[in-house]
């Protein structure tokens, strides 16, 4: 499963995090046209875990208001903050989500309870063992 990278400025109880990139850095990179459809994409996603809301590292006056979790469309996996961040700074994701995204017309898969427990599993092994 492929997983988009974490944000460097989101602080994390486990540090040892794969691939962090900075949200400053990917901010106002998004095509405009997109930032929207790529939003709804990520947010309306299934949920593997949810673990309530974390502060806007951009805007930390605006308290608690960016989603924290895991999401995932069976192929991809990442966290929930994506959608937020894609929504309201215009954060760029990777290319080849990008595509994996516009690819499927930005409409999230409905997965089967089977396959979100395969999806589940496999993101279990590669965050968790």
């Amino acid at each position: 499963m492929k997983m988009l990278p974490f944000f460097e400025e989101v602080e994390a109880e486990n540090q040892a995090l794969p691939q962090q990139v900075s949200l400053r850095q990917l901010a106002d990179r998004l095509d405009p046209a997109l930032r929207e459809p790529m939003a709804n994409y990520l947010s309306d996603s299934h949920s593997l875990l949810a673990a309530g809301n974390i502060q806007d590292p951009m805007n930390p006056e605006a308290g608690p208001v960016a989603p924290f979790g895991y999401s995932t469309d069976g192929e991809w996996t990442w966290p929930s903050y994506w959608g937020y961040f894609v929504r309201e700074y215009g954060v760029r994701p990777p290319d080849d989500f990008i595509e994996h995204a516009r690819k499927r017309n930005f409409t999230p898969p409905n997965l089967t309870e089977e396959e979100l427990d395969q999806a589940e599993e496999e993101f279990e092994r590669q965050f968790f063992d």
